[in-house]
């Protein structure tokens, strides 16, 4: 068997993007500036060296249809109708997680009529998918086929318009949050700022991913998922869906974490705090790793680096276990019923990152080096391993039974 298929990205582009942020969050906090400059520090310095890492010196691929003003106009129209609406409907239904893209607006609106100037004055220095998402717009008007890469380019738009603005808004919630929660050197003051920091390059890294599709950096969008259970599962865990679904139908939070159960310095509350943080970091380094890719529902080269050289899935594998110990829904419940439909709820959460597990392995398996690293996982994987370790065991235990 052939090995470990290569990382679209290298892991040296993460790890420069990784130090990179902490360095802007380390000046934003040593000089006390204010949270959107620090904002700006961490999305700065984490995203420059990951382009000049994944610059690529090489001629792009040539784009055989001359785009035309109509096209471009049309193109950026869309594009600011898909972000507008996608940021209505945050604002609208999409609670207290979706409120914060409510500060984007203008600036959204801003830099759509700034897209529209310079896919004008300049046609030639804006993202061919601009005129792409025009000529899809203009087939679906003449009631004709779009082409497949018009197709692609629409697709990736509507990607980038529903995620985006929530990961802008919450990498600043969370760089804000984070220099807030520091109120002293108790464990729990250390652990809240911990789990802050990273989760704010967790989003920040998701959204350098949502703003670096240039093929310049070979970050291009090279599929979309295209089936509504992928694009379901996917949305469940979002707002405004996740109001619904994670909120209203499976809600198992139970008004206290954990941290209500352990006495703050106790051994158990280090031992506790400390597995969630290693589950979260985990989570954080296997998007850390996408270096400037990461989105949602898209292929943008199969990435076999980090976690990802021991498992297929190991942000939903950590984030979903890190909700158990940091929300214990078996605690805090006044009857045992209380206990089952609070656990049941959470195991219902996680059958929902299953589906979109299984969703992306379907989509990503048109993708012959995908099914390599599948093929590879399935045989080198921290599961085979697990089940070669207890198949040795079994048969040296029969053997000695024999003996």
């Amino acid at each position: 068997m052939s090995g470990l298929p290569v990382s679209a990205v290298a892991p040296a582009t993460g790890g420069w993007g990784a130090l990179g942020a902490l360095v802007g969050l380390a000046l934003g906090w040593f000089f006390q500036m204010d949270a959107r400059i620090s904002w700006i520090l961490l999305m700065v310095f984490a995203a420059v060296p990951m382009w000049i890492c994944d610059w690529r010196v090489r001629e792009v691929r040539p784009h055989v249809l001359v785009a035309s003003p109509r096209q471009s106009l049309m193109g950026v129209t869309a594009i600011a109708l898909l972000l507008l609406g996608s940021m209505k409907l945050q604002l609208v239904w999409g609670g207290e997680k979706g409120g914060g893209v409510g500060s984007l607006v203008l600036p959204a609106l801003l830099a759509c009529v700034a897209l529209g100037l310079a896919a004008l004055a300049w046609p030639r220095f804006v993202s061919p998918t601009i005129p792409a998402c025009g000529r899809f717009v203009q087939a679906l008007l003449h009631g004709d086929r779009p082409e497949k890469d018009d197709v692609v380019a629409f697709m990736g738009w509507v990607v980038k318009a529903v995620f985006l603005p929530l990961m802008i808004a919450w990498s600043f919630t969370w760089v804000a949050g984070a220099s807030e929660v520091w109120h002293g050197k108790n464990w729990f003051a250390i652990y809240a700022t911990g789990l802050g920091l990273l989760y704010a390059i967790d989003t920040a890294f998701a959204t350098v991913g949502y703003m670096s599709t240039s093929e310049k950096i070979d970050g291009q969008i090279r599929s979309v998922d295209r089936t509504w259970l992928g694009w379901l599962s996917a949305l469940a865990c979002y707002p405004p869906l996740s109001v619904l679904v994670l909120d209203t139908w499976l809600v198992y939070k139970t008004g206290s974490d954990w941290q209500a159960w352990f006495s703050d310095g106790s051994m158990a509350a280090w031992g506790w705090g400390g597995a969630i943080l290693l589950l979260t970091a985990i989570y954080t380094w296997a998007t850390v790793v996408f270096g400037p890719r990461f989105s949602n529902l898209t292929n943008r080269g199969i990435i076999t680096s980090g976690p990802y050289r021991w498992g297929k899935h190991p942000a939903y594998l950590c984030k979903n276990l890190s909700w158990w110990l940091i929300f214990v829904p078996f605690l805090g419940n006044e009857t045992m019923l209380d206990a089952v439909l609070h656990c049941l709820a959470l195991l219902g959460v996680n059958a929902i990152y299953a589906i979109r597990a299984w969703t992306e392995e379907r989509h990503l398996r048109s993708d012959p080096e995908y099914r390599a690293y599948a093929e590879w996982i399935a045989q080198n994987g921290w599961i085979a391993k697990a089940r070669q370790l207890l198949l040795g065991r079994a048969i040296a235990g029969r053997g000695h039974d024999g003996a």
